[in-house]
């Protein structure tokens, strides 16, 4: 019998992907330039592409996403015979707020689209260091409060819209509906997937505690804080950037926040969980203990990762159709 208190062994397929890499000698995601980091995630995205067909939807459109002055380029995503009245998804891509984009993000985007039968508005936020905070929180905001003027436009309806992400995109996603409730604003939802809500980390006690983290480490941690928050690392411990440290929880969008055992922000996702249930939020957790952190977007090579990610598609889709009423009343 396993001891319960040693983690799950990690997926076997995902085991494999990691030796290969280690096999491989590949470079820590943000090693060398910005753009050298790009383009080693551009290229192994790429080549995984070519073995496995993308997700079948019905429209896939780009548009500029307008508000009050700021514009933020979009990827619109509509499900095969889609009817009036769909449930709206605005989605931000992880990366460490310095890679990925919606090309890259394709796939999932894709999926989010089919299985929730969904519109999916996949934002194109400014990347660090070249845009630093609060850059991609504040196009996070713009594309968002568009999608919520222009919803009926996009086909879907005022009373089921959501924001989503992962990673760093739960970050923006889980800042987005603390700055929207701010503003008076109402969103049926929010989805957060292995999100990282806390730059001020201390990412000394993950080592401390477990130094192995594959695809993340705690030291990448420190490198995004660093390429994002550029020369307002003081305002890392506040809100924004950190939701986990904002002041009031209380009414805010239900969520459901999706958490992996061999993710150094495992403990960061369910502390977030945490405080919005102790604020009356409602709060549905999905935890995988056997998935590393960018489990999400291996649904083509792995079938435990696939099974995560059809669990939190669905959950979610009906989370939003259980809160819909909220908004609608």
């Amino acid at each position: 019998m396993r001891d319960a208190a040693l983690p799950l062994p990690l997926d076997p397929e995902l085991a494999a992907i990691v030796s290969a890499m280690r096999a491989a000698n590949t470079p820590p995601p943000f090693s060398g330039t910005p753009e050298q980091a790009r383009e080693r995630m551009r290229r192994a995205i790429m080549a995984a592409r070519e073995r496995s067909p993308l997700p079948v939807v019905g429209v896939v459109e780009d548009a500029l996403a307008g508000f009050d002055g700021a514009h933020v380029p979009v990827r619109v995503y509509r499900p095969q015979d889609a009817q009036p009245g769909l449930a709206t998804v605005v989605f931000f891509h992880g990366g460490g707020f310095v890679l990925g984009s919606v090309e890259l993000m394709d796939d999932i985007a894709r999926k989010l689209c089919r299985d929730m039968n969904a519109v999916v508005v996949s934002v194109e936020y400014r990347l660090a260091p070249e845009h630093p905070f609060p850059a991609a929180h504040d196009d996070a905001l713009t594309a968002t409060l568009w999608a919520i003027r222009n919803v009926v436009a996009l086909g879907g309806d005022a009373s089921r819209i959501a924001v989503a992400g992962e990673s760093a995109g739960g970050n923006l996603a889980a800042s987005t509906a603390l700055t929207l409730r701010d503003r008076g604003e109402r969103l049926a939802a929010q989805l957060l997937v292995v999100p990282g809500v806390d730059l001020a980390r201390d990412t000394s006690r993950i080592e401390a505690k477990r130094g192995d983290f594959p695809m993340l480490s705690p030291s990448d941690l420190r490198d995004i804080s660093r390429l994002y928050m550029g020369s307002n690392s003081a305002q890392a411990g506040m809100f924004p950037p950190s939701p986990l440290h904002a002041a009031d929880f209380a009414g805010l969008p239900p969520a459901v926040i999706a958490v992996a055992g061999h993710d150094p922000l495992c403990e960061e996702g369910l502390a977030y969980a945490a405080r919005l249930g102790a604020a009356g939020v409602p709060v549905r957790v999905y935890r995988f203990d056997d998935m590393f952190h960018p489990f999400f977007a291996f649904f083509e090579a792995s079938a435990a990762a696939c099974r995560a990610n059809d669990e939190i598609c669905q959950g979610f889709a009906a989370w939003l159709e259980q809160y819909a009423l909220r908004v609608a009343r």
